[in-house]
């Protein structure tokens, strides 16, 4: 995976983000003053979850025992619905491991029983997260559904069919809007054990549909649905595309044709540098990689030397622009292409 490859090329940056809404969350004990009304979500603000977050997280095991005792400590609280939203996130994100081995070959009678399983065990893949979240929820009145469908995970997925249902997340109904959510994935991609990358906590649903593509179409909440045909020509894009402030409107294809030298061109209205790493199509090591990049207003036009014939997995890495004299620099992966050289 990208990450891995740039932690070995000059290491991570940490970069918390908050989720994209604003509204001042009160819980009943932390603030005396009077509930402000939510607003629409936007995505050009944050909030601070300091104090639902810190409540949510030091829940005593003593009110975790049951789905129903747990909802009602978690949410009784809250004074909105967003409170609760974030508080089950961010129990259910702070308490619960992912661990690929949970749950594989068992049935279970109902959503409910593998619910409290999970409560149980503390452990769980994607179904499990969705659906302790959506149990947990309904039964603080908010209406919450599981949704099923395909996932691109890995690199070697880009511009590839996915040809297999294999993931699991949710939305969420507030204020009379459906908003997505992917625990799984904001507990598996943290790069801070414990702390979630809250990019997947009520995530646009644009950057959402980069990765994620519903059985059910409807559940894309886009104003213009994409089609599987469309999904599966996809590159991987990864949350620091959008987090670093890239164009909205990212690649298509995912599967590239090219020459000697690939050329690409992305916009970004920040500032922003780019690092590279190429191997072999399905393999697990990538190379540092020359990256030449000439910049004309807001797009870049990256040149990447290409010397494998076939096929071969490209990522690129991004960061915001530092000074010249900045001595680390720490990239993030943003792009996987496959790149098919004649």
């Amino acid at each position: 995976m990208c990450y891995d490859v740039v932690r070995q090329l000059c290491g991570i940056r940490i970069n918390k983000i908050g989720s994209l809404l604003t509204v001042l969350l009160l819980v009943a004990g932390f603030a005396s003053s009077a509930p402000a009304a939510i607003p629409r979500p936007s995505k050009y603000v944050s909030i601070d979850y300091s104090t639902i977050d810190a409540y949510a997280r030091n829940t005593p095991e003593s009110e975790a025992k049951t789905l129903d005792k747990l909802s009602r400590y978690l949410t009784a609280p809250a004074r909105t619905d967003l409170a609760k939203a974030r508080s089950v996130y961010s129990w259910i994100a702070s308490h619960v491991r992912y661990d690929e081995s949970a749950f594989q070959g068992r049935m279970y009678s109902s959503e409910t029983a593998y619910a409290s399983r999970v409560l149980s065990s503390r452990k769980a893949v994607c179904t499990g997260f969705a659906l302790l979240y959506k149990e947990l929820m309904n039964r603080a009145g908010i209406e919450t559904a599981n949704i099923k469908g395909y996932a691109r995970t890995n690199d070697f997925e880009s511009g590839m069919p996915i040809t297999r249902v294999d993931h699991e997340w949710n939305a969420v109904k507030l204020d009379g809007d459906w908003f997505l959510l992917d625990l799984a994935w904001a507990q598996s991609t943290a790069k801070v054990p414990g702390t979630p990358n809250d990019f997947y906590f009520l995530t646009d649903p644009v950057p959402f549909s980069a990765n994620h593509f519903p059985v059910d179409s409807r559940w894309q909440l886009l104003d213009k649905p994409t089609s599987k045909t469309q999904f599966d020509r996809y590159p991987k894009v990864y949350d620091a595309y959008f987090r670093l402030g890239l164009d909205t409107d990212f690649p298509q294809e995912g599967l590239l044709r090219s020459g000697e030298t690939l050329t690409l061109s992305l916009r970004s209205d920040q500032p922003v540098e780019f690092s590279c790493a190429i191997g072999p199509y399905n393999g697990t090591v990538l190379t540092s990689s020359a990256v030449s990049v000439r910049q004309s207003g807001n797009v870049y036009q990256l040149s990447i030397p290409i010397s494998r014939r076939g096929k071969s997995t490209v990522c690129l890495f991004a960061k915001p622009k530092g000074k010249v004299s900045e001595r680390i620099k720490s990239y993030e992966g943003i792009l996987s292409f496959t790149v098919a050289r004649d």
